[in-house]
């Protein structure tokens, strides 16, 4: 598949393929000219995808399934996603199933990776060696699947690539913790941010998750550990936010800051709220991701969009997808 730092053509299999990765890899595979393989949940619409792109569905609760969906690809990307309350049952499952298909294909396995493996952080700037101390359950859980995934490629299994990104955002989706934001920016209305507005915090738009993705791929080197892809660089929440309202025409936002006896409330009869509040730790001490071994490896910086450009096109997409988000 890989020669030198050249990617040749490959046949993607895209799990999760209507998310906010997912759909992006989708679209920078195929206009990088490979075939492209979206996977998509049975019952769903199969359109809504830039021409050319086959789309199979699968049950990613059923191994065979995913086998079957993923036969004959050369890279399987398991970018699906749930909710946080489902994460106990589901996510170690479906981690489980990509790393079998992916071994019966003999494809290389993708697994994009977050911060929450670290726990709280212990420097301003984390690189790939900074302790993995997770302290909440959606962190035990992430952690669990990179051990055994990056054991399975230590064992011969499977080819792995895992790059590590930031709070993602862009075109084709929209987190909850971002859903205020634009839409108050829409309306003029004001938005709630959680804990500090005025902490730092790093974001990577969805487009450039993506094409970091695809260099990784192509960079053996870069196989079978974590690597750091961070956002263009770290900004202030308030900042993101006025972004946002300016791209919308709606001038400064007023900003309603809500803390963790909010979560609690709001989570005793709302299980996102309650799921969400262990996370909330990120949004006063962040992580920000060191990137220089990406640079290292593949001998270039990192794709970085500037916010400002990163906002307008989500705004854009917002803006026409606005109900379905």
């Amino acid at each position: 598949m890989c020669a030198g730092n050249r990617l040749m053509f490959v046949r993607f299999a895209i799990l999760g393929a209507r998310g906010l990765i997912g759909g992006a890899v989708v679209r920078r595979a195929r206009l990088a000219g490979h075939q492209v393989r979206a996977v998509v949940r049975p019952g769903r619409e199969t359109g809504g995808f830039p021409a050319g792109i086959e789309v199979v569905p699968a049950d990613l609760r059923s191994r065979e399934s995913v086998v079957e969906a993923v036969r004959g690809m050369d890279v399987v990307v398991h970018a699906a996603n749930v909710p946080y309350p489902e994460w106990p049952r589901f996510v170690p499952l479906f981690a489980e199933n990509a790393l079998a298909a992916a071994e019966a294909s003999g494809a290389t396995l993708v697994f994009p990776g977050n911060v929450y493996v670290y726990g709280r952080p212990r420097s301003r700037t984390v690189t790939e060696d900074h302790p993995q101390e997770p302290h909440t359950l959606k962190g035990r859980i992430r952690l669990d699947v990179e051990r055994k995934l990056l054991k399975a490629h230590q064992d011969g299994r499977v080819d792995l690539v895992l790059p590590r990104y930031p709070d993602v955002y862009g075109p084709g989706g929209m987190h909850a913790d971002f859903l205020p934001v634009f839409e108050g920016a829409l309306t003029g209305r004001p938005c709630r941010w959680p804990l500090d507005a005025d902490a730092l915090h790093e974001f990577i738009l969805n487009d450039d998750a993506a094409e970091a993705m695809l260099r990784l791929i192509r960079t053996p080197a870069a196989h079978g550990r974590a690597v750091h892809v961070p956002g263009p660089h770290p900004i202030v929440s308030r900042g993101f936010i006025r972004l946002a309202y300016a791209a919308a025409g709606s001038g400064e936002p007023s900003v309603r800051v809500f803390g963790r006896g909010m979560y609690r409330l709001v989570g005793l009869f709302n299980r996102m709220a309650r799921a969400a509040h262990e996370m909330a730790y990120l949004f006063d001490d962040p992580i920000l991701l060191d990137g220089s071994l990406y640079r290292s490896l593949t001998g270039s910086p990192h794709p970085a969009t500037p916010y400002e450009e990163g906002v307008r096109r989500t705004m854009e997409w917002f803006r026409s997808h606005r109900t379905r988000a």
